[in-house]
């Protein structure tokens, strides 16, 4: 016969703790939405009082997307996803987020290269064209990272 608790004999439950580091690159992250959601408003004011309604819809996705991208790394980060469910949906909203956000920008870079007559090649060696399409690109790999985790 077995002597001692059955606590003795238990396996140990490894709890999912966060580390200080995550939790204060988390906490960075989301302190950097108000600057954020700030620039995106003032964006969202220039192209309202511009008018034309395809780059009105183009910035409030832009703008949502890195809104987006922001709270749920940081949200992930600090520790705030714990449920698999979470962390599932949090992903597959910010895949879906930013592939719609990577659609938009190749028909919007398509438009302006478009209208300077330069082939893909030469228009997309310009860093303010290819970080466009870079951050849609970062957004569905975090996505896939916080499934993941």
């Amino acid at each position: 016969m077995l002597e001692g608790s059955v606590d003795q004999y238990s396996i140990p439950q490894q709890e999912n703790q966060t580390s200080a580091i995550s939790m204060i690159v988390g906490t960075s992250v989301l302190a950097l939405l108000l600057p954020t959601a700030a620039i995106a408003l003032l964006e969202l004011l220039d192209q309202i009082e511009y008018g034309e309604f395809r780059w009105l819809i183009s910035s409030m996705l832009f703008s949502i997307t890195i809104i987006s991208i922001l709270l749920i790394s940081g949200l992930s980060l600090v520790g705030f996803l714990k449920s698999d469910n979470l962390k599932m949906g949090a992903g597959i909203y910010l895949i879906s987020i930013s592939m719609l956000n990577l659609l938009m920008r190749m028909s919007n870079l398509n438009y302006e290269r478009e209208m300077w007559g330069q082939p893909w090649f030469d228009f997309m060696q310009a860093p303010w064209y290819h970080e466009k399409l870079e951050l849609a690109i970062m957004g569905i790999i975090i996505g896939a990272l916080i499934m993941k985790k």
